[in-house]
This record gives C-alpha cells, structure tokens and sequence, in this order.
C-alpha cells in the first residue's frame, strides 16, 4: 500500500477510530473495551502506521523504525507525515 498518499494514510490512521466511536455509540463494546482500543490504537497502531509511512519515503533507517514506538519520538516529523511538508 502506498502510503505516501496522504489520504490513504489519514485514512488507515482514522478507520480504527471511528469504529470505536461507532461501537460505543451503538452499545456494542463498554466503556472498558473502548479504552483498551483505544489504548492499543494510541501506542501499537498509530506508530506502526507512522512508521512505515516514514519508511516507504525513506526519512527512517529500517533499524530506526522500533523507535517509533517510544512516545514522542517521531515529532521530528511531525510536518512531513501529517501535511507532506519538508
């Protein structure tokens, strides 16, 4: 997947998001399934996905990508992977 596509990667950032929402508005999940999803989107999801975007367009080092995980730390790129600015 190309995930130098803006759209595609607010897309794969924002589906697991909103079907949390929905799940919760429709009373399908409680509020404890919500947090933990929302937990493991905000500390394993989002920086996977991050990471291989920064990947793909080659501003991170294969060896660099498991410093993604580590909260903050890819704020250096904060400009290139949310507007695709330099």
């Amino acid at each position: 997947m190309n995930f130098r596509n803006l759209l595609v990667f607010y897309s794969l950032l924002s589906l697991p998001l909103l079907c949390l929402i929905v799940l919760s508005k429709t009373h399908q999940i409680n509020a404890v399934i919500f947090v933990v999803g929302l937990l493991t989107w905000g500390l394993v999801y989002h920086p996977f996905i991050c990471g291989l975007r920064l990947l793909q367009s080659k501003r991170i080092k294969s060896s660099e990508f498991m410093l993604n995980f580590i909260p903050f730390w890819n704020l250096k790129h904060f400009r290139f992977l949310f507007f695709n600015k330099e």
